[in-house]
């Protein structure tokens, strides 16, 4: 039996899902309105919504035993871009990164037809932007294990992502007495440069021979800034290292601790890397929808970092991430992403969602 919970009589349009959403603000820990008006529509489109105890707002379509999470995230970067469609594409912060996915998750759950013993819950969560990741992490406190999870970010309709880096940010300070620039002393700008280089140096002597990507650990410098009183000097370093599978943040802290000779340094992890198995039955519907579109699917690998790296571990379960958009274009000032994608995106999932929700309920007798 199909489980029918909307009565829609037409697709629901995800591009104009998306503008509402682009259209409110919501940099990370302000996402309240957003979150208030993603619920409302969830609601008119059939699907029962709340926020959840850490303000993710929280659709859920069908119920039973086995749950397919589509796991967005609803804030943003700051910085406003307007609001407009433009040759065919939707401009606004968030239009990929990443509330395009998200717009793409709701309208495709909207639209599947889903068999008895199954629900599909949307999250869009909070804070994904910022290291704290409060909604994931409120999820692995408080959610049970999905049996599968498609988590929202910006793949390009016709490919898949199946791993990120992990990441570990540090500040690194540096205080002295000043030294004169004739005089044979470092200054305390100097030391944090020599800092710096011996973090780059490292990186570049375990990485050997390879192309900058998914096997190598990688180096951003984010901010320098030196200031004096005239009698002390103090320069600070701030820097990021995305880490390849392998390389534990553990073992990253203890290695570029031991180069901040003459400083203090404090560390902030994100998250370990995590790559996905290839052979599930998710990527399979995944692969299976793109094809019956004529395209030829892509799988890729992710040098960022995203929710996954945090639920991923804790729930062990057939995982990917996916969403209409050029991931190129996240946190830029010309984000935007392509209408035609996202209704491209929204037919795939539609399809995907169909055919694993049919897979999990035959495997599972308790859901029939």
């Amino acid at each position: 039996m199909i489980n029918q919970t909307t009565n829609q009589k037409s697709p629901v349009s995800t591009a104009d899902l998306l503008r509402g959403l682009v259209e409110i603000p919501s940099p990370s820990r302000q996402e309240a309105d957003a979150v208030k008006w993603l619920c409302g529509q969830m609601e008119s489109l059939g699907l029962s919504a709340h926020a959840d105890g850490a303000g993710n707002a929280v659709g859920i379509k069908g119920s039973g035993p086995v749950e397919i999470m589509l796991l967005g995230h609803i804030d943003t970067v700051p910085g406003f871009i307007p609001v407009e469609i433009a040759d065919g594409a939707l401009y606004g912060r968030g239009s990929v990164d990443a509330k395009g996915p998200l717009a793409t998750f709701v309208a495709a759950t909207a639209r599947a037809e889903l068999p008895e013993g199954v629900q599909v819950r949307v999250v869009g969560a909070v804070e994904e932007e910022v290291m704290s990741s409060r909604g994931a992490h409120w999820l692995i406190d408080n959610a049970e294990r999905p049996d599968a999870v498609i988590i929202g970010e910006p793949s390009g309709w016709d490919a898949i992502v199946l791993g990120y880096k992990g990441s570990v940010s540090f500040i690194y300070t540096v205080e002295q007495g000043m030294a004169h620039s004739a005089g044979k002393d470092a200054s305390a700008g100097q030391v944090a440069v020599d800092f710096w280089n011996r973090v780059t140096d490292w990186c570049a002597e375990r990485n050997g021979d390879q192309e900058p990507g998914f096997k190598t650990v990688d180096a951003t410098l984010n901010g320098f800034n030196t200031e004096s009183d005239g009698l002390t000097a103090r320069a600070e370093v701030r820097g990021n290292l995305r880490l390849p599978p392998g390389l534990a943040p553990g073992d990253a802290i203890k290695a570029v601790d031991e180069l901040s000779a003459n400083g203090d340094i404090e560390f902030t992890v994100n998250a370990p890397a995590y790559r996905c198995e290839k052979r599930t039955s998710l990527v399979s519907a995944f692969n299976a929808a793109i094809r019956q579109t004529g395209a030829t699917p892509r799988t890729k690998v992710k040098t960022g970092t995203s929710d996954m790296n945090l639920v991923g571990p804790v729930w062990n379960c057939p995982m990917l991430a996916y969403g209409p958009g050029d991931s190129q274009l996240d946190h830029t000032p010309n984000e935007h992403v392509l209408i035609e994608d996202l209704e491209r995106a929204t037919q795939i999932l539609t399809s995907v969602l169909e055919r694993v929700a049919r897979s999990l309920s035959q495997a599972k007798p308790e859901a029939n």
